[in-house]
């Protein structure tokens, strides 16, 4: 029996190529089921520009540290046959040392949903070409809305693109 399973993350980091650390990390599955939620303090970098991620650098100073949960989240991501999310962040998994399996297939809806390769390439932008109603304030999004917006918008891919066929 398989027991590999299709899975949809949402990853939020500080910024800053050099110094970046995960600051939230949601993965659940197809279902919507959350299988690890959490915000993460970080270990070097103390400031970001919280208005991309809605994360407040003081909001994260009593979190845990991402390390805590390095062999959870591990063992999560070995049981994936397929990982969903919107620009991947795999690099950023791999500097924490999780690893996704080469036989894992990372499908990134930002290349399907890529027109101009700029700004409005966006997952506010892909929720309102599908219909999800992801807040509009950024600071009230948790990474469960994202998460979910990413299964809501892969589904619609899926119908449209089976429309198509038929």
């Amino acid at each position: 029996m398989n027991d590999k399973q299709t899975l949809i993350y949402w990853l939020d980091a500080t910024g800053g190529e050099e110094f970046d650390e995960i600051i939230r990390l949601t993965i659940i599955d197809t279902n919507n089921k959350d299988l690890f939620n959490s915000t993460f303090c970080t270990k070097l970098v103390d400031w970001w520009y919280s208005d991309l991620n809605g994360i407040k650098p003081e909001d994260t100073y009593k979190a845990p540290l991402l390390e805590n949960y390095k062999d959870k989240i591990q063992s999560i991501f070995n049981k994936a046959s397929k990982i969903i999310t919107f620009n991947p962040t795999i690099t950023y998994l791999k500097r924490q040392g999780i690893t996704i399996s080469t036989d894992t297939l990372v499908e990134d809806l930002a290349d399907y949903f890529r027109v101009m390769g700029d700004e409005t390439d966006t997952i506010d932008n892909l929720c309102i070409y599908y219909g999800y109603p992801l807040p509009d304030n950024i600071f009230s999004r948790t990474g469960v809305d994202y998460a979910k917006a990413i299964n809501f918008c892969w589904h619609k891919m899926m119908e449209y693109s089976q429309a198509q066929k038929n």
